[in-house]
């Protein structure tokens, strides 16, 4: 019996991996706290990518591990609310809580209604309002921190061909989303270390 999964399912899985991997090197070397936490939580993130997308399991197992996702999710992407924009951690974990549970509601209609791919427009508007907010406040300051700037763009490059099913080789849009992933988080470790 195959334990792992196949195809696009498969590569988005060692994405994730090369996600996990890139984070936990990262955060070795990554003295200032804030920056850690968010690299925690990409890690996290990241690991449960690996086991959804690369391991076969009953569909109620990996709705659960979805819905878990989605909370961190939440919660990874006010982080850099609270990076980027001097929001209080306290609030961060409010407003991840809050859009949480307004995901789960869509994620809940997306199935009762049978609505393809609404739970994921929606958190990747969600996810694009953040990261277009984080980049407003970011040029806003002064010095400017570059590498954070192009991090933010590259990202939001990423999440375009999620929206268009964009696939590429072995790469279906959620591997290539994370391969823009990894080069962000890559970016915005060598903008930490220029403020350190």
């Amino acid at each position: 019996m195959k334990i792992l999964t196949s195809g696009y399912e498969l590569s988005t899985a060692i994405t994730n991996l090369l996600i996990f991997i890139t984070s936990i090197i990262l955060i070795l070397n990554i003295k200032k706290k804030p920056f850690r936490w968010f690299y925690y939580f990409i890690c996290i993130d990241s690991f449960l990518g690996v086991i959804v997308h690369g391991i076969k399991m009953s569909s109620l197992i990996n709705e659960i591990l979805w819905i878990i996702l989605y909370l961190l999710f939440c919660i990874t992407f006010n982080l850099l609310l609270h990076l980027f924009c001097n929001v209080k951690l306290k609030k961060v974990f409010i407003i991840s809580l809050i859009s949480f549970i307004f995901m789960a509601l869509i994620f809940m209609c997306a199935i009762k209604f049978n609505i393809n791919k609404l739970d994921n427009i929606v958190m990747l508007l969600y996810a694009l309002s953040i990261v277009l907010y984080c980049l407003y406040n970011i040029i806003k300051k002064s010095p400017i921190n570059k590498y954070f700037i192009i991090g933010i763009i590259i990202q939001i490059i990423g999440i375009i061909p999620i929206f268009i099913s964009l696939n590429i080789w072995y790469l279906n849009y959620n591997g290539i989303c994370h391969l823009f992933t990894l080069i962000t988080i890559i970016i915005f470790y060598l903008g930490i270390r220029k403020e350190s």
